[in-house]
C-alpha cells in the first residue's frame, strides 16, 4: 500500500468517525435520543409479575406482588395472579357458577391499582349471578389476547360471555410495529431474558400469527444513540407493510375471537375502552364492521384528569375504574338478560 493510498484510507476513517460523532451529539443533545440501555425505566425497582412464554411472549406469573408507590403521595398496591393466570377478582366461591371473562391489556388487568380496585372486581360486586374472571395482561394487544383466549377455552368451562377490552393502540401491538417493539425492549430492562412479541400478518386475506420475535439489536446499540436509532429504523421498515394493514388485521383477529367464543358456547362482546381516543373515521370503520358481523359492542371511556389517574404512573386509578365498571354494568344488562 502506497503512502498516498494509506493517507486516503486514514482520511476516510477520520471523516466517518467525525460524521458519526456529529450525528451522535446531535441525536443526544438536540433530539434527546439515548442509547438502548439508558432509557430511565420507571419500573426498574418494581417486582416482575411475568415470565417468558414461547407462544404469547410473556404471561403472568402466579403469586402476590407489592408495588412501591408511584409518587410520594401514592400508596403500595397489590397484584395477585392466580394459578390459571387470571388476576384475583373477589374472594367469594363462584366455582359452580357460569363465567364472564375479560381479556385485554393493562387497562383490563388494572395496572397500578389494587386487586379490589379494578373494573372487573368492581363489576363483580354488581353482578352476583356470574363469576367474573380477569385475564387482562399488561402489554397485550389483540394478537396475544386471542392466543390467551384459545388457552382459556382449552382449560376453562362454563364460559358464557367474553369481553375483549380494546384500545386503539392494540392495532400497533398486533403487528409488532417498530415503535412498540422499542417500548417493549425499554420496559423489559431488568427481566431475565428479553420480552419477545408474537404478531399477526395477512396472507391471502387470512390471518397468520407468527412466533414471538425479539427486539433487533446491533452492536454498540447500548452505547450509541445513533446505533439505537438505526435499530428502530430497521424495525419500522420490517413492519411497514403490516402497518398499512393494521386495521384490517385487527378486525380479522376480532372475527377469530368471535368465532372461537361461539364454538365454545359463549357470546363475544367487543369493549371499546377509551373510545374517544379513536378518530371518528376509524370508529365508523369499526362500527360498520361489527354491525355487519353481528358482533355486539360496548363503548366506554376512562375519565381524564389527575383525579382519575395514578400520579407518577399514568394509568387509571380506582375512581377511573369505578367509572368504567358503572359504564359496563349499565350497558351489559341487556346482554345478560339474553344469556
Amino acid at each position: 500500500m502506497t503512502k498516498k493510498i494509506l493517507q486516503s484510507f486514514i482520511l476516510i476513517i477520520l471523516s466517518l468517525t467525525f460524521i458519526f460523532l456529529i450525528l451522535e451529539l446531535f441525536l443526544r443533545f438536540i433530539m434527546g435520543d439515548v442509547p438502548r440501555n439508558n432509557l430511565g425505566l420507571k419500573q426498574k425497582n418494581q417486582p416482575i409479575p411475568f415470565v417468558e412464554d414461547k407462544e404469547m411472549g410473556w404471561k403472568p406469573k402466579p403469586g402476590e406482588y407489592l408495588f412501591a408507590p408511584w409518587s410520594e403521595e401514592g400508596k403500595t398496591t397489590k397484584l395477585t395472579i392466580l394459578n390459571d393466570g387470571s388476576r384475583l377478582n373477589d374472594h367469594e366461591d363462584y366455582k359452580k357458577k357460569e363465567k364472564i371473562i375479560f381479556i385485554g391489556g393493562s387497562l383490563t388487568q388494572g395496572q397500578a391499582v389494587n386487586d379490589n380496585e379494578t373494573f372487573p372486581w368492581l363489576l363483580q360486586k354488581k353482578i352476583k349471578s356470574y363469576k367474573i374472571k380477569n385475564y387482562g395482561v399488561g402489554g397485550y394487544g389483540g394478537t396475544q389476547s386471542f392466543l390467551k383466549l384459545k388457552s382459556i377455552f382449552n382449560e376453562q368451562t362454563n364460559i358464557r360471555l367474553v369481553l375483549y377490552g380494546f384500545i386503539p393502540h392494540h392495532e400497533i401491538r398486533n403487528i409488532a410495529a417498530g415503535s412498540w417493539m422499542y417500548l417493549l425492549n425499554k420496559n423489559s430492562r431488568g427481566i431475565e431474558g428479553k420480552l419477545s412479541l408474537p404478531y399477526a400478518s395477512l396472507e391471502n386475506g387470512n390471518i397468520k400469527i407468527h412466533k414471538p420475535k425479539k427486539y433487533f439489536e446491533l452492536p454498540l446499540g447500548n452505547k450509541s444513540a445513533l446505533v439505537a436509532k438505526i435499530e428502530k429504523r430497521i424495525l419500522k421498515i420490517d413492519s411497514f407493510k403490516r402497518s398499512l394493514q393494521k386495521t384490517e388485521i385487527s378486525k380479522k383477529i376480532v372475527l377469530d375471537m368471535n368465532k372461537i367464543s361461539k364454538d365454545n358456547g359463549a357470546k363475544f362482546i367487543f369493549l371499546f375502552l377509551n373510545v374517544n381516543e379513536l378518530p371518528s373515521k376509524q370508529f365508523d370503520t369499526y362500527d360498520k364492521f361489527l354491525k355487519e358481523n353481528n358482533i355486539e359492542y360496548i363503548k366506554c371511556q376512562f375519565p381524564k384528569g389527575k383525579n382519575y389517574t395514578v400520579k407518577g404512573e399514568g394509568h387509571p386509578n380506582k375512581d377511573g375504574h369505578d367509572s368504567i365498571s358503572n359504564c359496563i354494568y349499565n350497558k351489559l344488562s341487556l346482554a345478560l338478560d339474553k344469556l
